[in-house]
């Protein structure tokens, strides 16, 4: 078995696929319909534990997960999907214990600690160990282009500061999700060399959809899976 990972650019795009409810390629791979799974995304905290019954969910009559902004699943060639714009996917997995997350990590996602819940239960529910995590924080919006209200500024480093966090506060109303979800990580005990950043911001990549730059109603796709060969 191996983990299938896929932080994705403008194609394939999700309205696309939501469209054609077909089968799909990503990296020369095919992607079942049936075998993927798609959360509501409400910007909320709650990490998903997958079962063989969610396969599927979010294509035709069956319903995505309700409410969730991440989930988990050991179950192989189940396909975890997330999309974003300029929000923050997050993807974990443990090759010890062939467990993978995706997770949809963006201001409140972040401020609400979505990383560290989902570091949790893969702990609790699966035996994984925070040193045998590997992550990574995909492309979103960056520190320079993410202006926000004085209020919703204050919230966030409140809610940061009360993690033991220290949240970026070089640029006066400017958020640093990557930075956030960075000392998360490390707060759940993944040791730095195991998480990658990919540093593209969605704003200022045009090979990106930006909610922002665009206000583009699609998004990309974020995709992890256990691929049983």
């Amino acid at each position: 078995m191996k983990i299938f990972v896929h932080l994705g650019k403008r194609n394939p795009d999700y309205r696309s696929i939501m469209r054609l409810q077909q089968d799909f390629m990503v990296q020369d791979i095919t992607i079942p319909v049936s075998r993927t799974v798609i959360a509501e995304q409400t910007h909320s905290r709650l990490v998903h534990i997958c079962t063989e019954g969610d396969s599927g969910a979010g294509f035709g009559d069956k319903p995505q997960i309700q409410t969730a902004d991440g989930f988990i699943t050991n179950i192989p060639n189940q396909f975890l999907l997330i999309r974003t714009a300029d929000c923050t996917p997050v993807i974990l997995m443990d090759k010890q214990q062939m467990v993978v997350c995706a997770l949809h990590s963006g201001r409140e996602g972040t401020r609400k600690n979505i990383s560290g819940e989902a570091v949790s239960l893969m702990i609790s529910h699966y035996g994984c160990q925070p040193r045998n995590i590997c992550a990574f924080i995909g492309a979103g919006i960056c520190h320079k282009h993410y202006q926000v209200s004085e209020d919703v500024y204050s919230e966030y480093n409140e809610s940061m500061l009360a993690m033991g966090l220290n949240p970026a506060r070089d640029i006066p109303r400017h958020i640093d999700i990557r930075r956030g979800i960075f000392q998360q990580l490390i707060q759940a005990g993944l040791p730095f060399f195991n998480i990658e950043n990919i540093h593209d911001c969605t704003f200022e990549d045009p090979e990106y959809h930006s909610f922002r730059r665009e206000g583009s109603q699609n998004r990309q796709i974020n995709l992890v899976g256990i691929i049983n060969e």
